[in-house]
């Protein structure tokens, strides 16, 4: 087998549905986009699925927000945006998704009107554990195993934005969180296809992202161990976003300015900027050396975008770490 057929092969191999997680400001939109690219430039329609307060991709391809063009719109059945050939998107909106369920999917409009919308309610659905959760899984299901036959809609992969870490990691947790409930009737059935996709490695994977930064670094060191104890199996990968190892050593060797006629003050300025890349570079040595062995498969870097030659706009960006991806997660030289 060629290294060309093998990295087809293992990027074939990945599953359905991938929940990209990470803190907040880690860069997981630029890397959903990018997996998003790779994927489609594989000749996949992909899905990029977003839970977030306003949709922020389509905008990077030049499209108005999904969010704006379908502005007092209400339905069950998700409507995605084209954003690129083979490429979409679409953003889950809790109450949206809630009234399409009860009106369009199940046709109880006068007891979605009198129970369901009230304030109490909600404010009682917002607090519940795992009944947001468990409507965007569902949505997920629908758009694995319904969507084609009720509306149409064919997509090889799903690349699920998450929310920030917290949030993001409690819909892995969902099975646990939901035996909590005692679920009956629908809302059980409901209950046992979300456990059952969650459990199948075939249809759900994570990736991790994070930056080398300390923060981001902690966070990301204490979310690997609970995605595997969630999901029963380790992440795929574990990304360093903006990685700046390729640019310059952990360890001081000798300063960058020795050789360069500066003022005492550039040479200070840039001191500082030298030193700050070491740091990252060192956060990002020693989050590979704790991931080592924890990740399926290991820990990959996206180059610092300031140093992605002709990247400067976000879209851009994902385009050219799109490249790196295809590279890294199908095993290339």
């Amino acid at each position: 087998m060629t290294s060309t057929e093998a990295q087809k092969e293992a990027l074939a191999s990945l599953p359905q549905i991938l929940f990209v997680l990470g803190k907040g400001g880690v860069g997981r939109s630029t890397v959903a986009t990018a997996l998003g690219l790779m994927l489609a430039e594989r000749g996949e329609r992909v899905l990029i699925m977003e839970w977030t307060v306003e949709e922020s991709i389509a905008p990077w391809f030049g499209k108005a927000s999904m969010d704006s063009e379908r502005a007092g719109q209400w339905a069950w059945i998700p409507k995605p945006m084209e954003i690129s050939p083979g490429l979409a998107v679409f953003n889950y909106r809790l109450r949206e998704a809630l009234r399409g369920y009860f009106v369009d999917h199940l046709g109880l409009e006068t007891f979605y009107k009198r129970v369901i919308d009230g304030p109490h309610m909600q404010r009682l659905i917002e607090a519940a554990p795992g009944i947001a959760e468990l409507l965007f899984i569902g949505q997920l299901w629908w758009m694995t195993n319904l969507a084609e036959a009720e509306a149409g809609m064919k997509f090889d992969r799903i690349v699920v934005d998450a929310p920030a870490t917290g949030h993001g990691a409690s819909l892995l947790d969902l099975p646990a969180t939901l035996s909590t409930i005692g679920a009956t009737g629908l809302l059980a059935l409901e209950v046992q296809r979300v456990v059952g996709m969650i459990a199948d490695p075939k249809l759900t994977g994570a990736i991790v992202v994070s930056l080398a930064e300390e923060l981001a670094v902690e966070e990301t060191i204490e979310l690997v161990p609970r995605v595997t104890k969630d999901l029963g199996r380790a992440p795929l990968a574990a990304i360093v976003n903006r990685s700046v190892a390729g640019l310059i050593s952990a360890t001081r060797t000798g300063s960058l300015l020795e050789q360069l006629a500066l003022s005492s003050e550039a040479r200070a300025g840039l001191e500082l900027v030298e030193n700050d890349l070491r740091t990252r570079a060192r956060f990002e040595r020693e989050l590979r050396e704790h991931l080592t062995g924890r990740v399926d498969r290991g820990v990959f870097s996206l180059p610092e975008q300031l140093a992605v030659r002709g990247a400067c706009t976000p879209r851009q960006t994902a385009e050219a770490l799109s490249a790196v991806l295809a590279r890294e997660l199908g095993g290339g030289p």
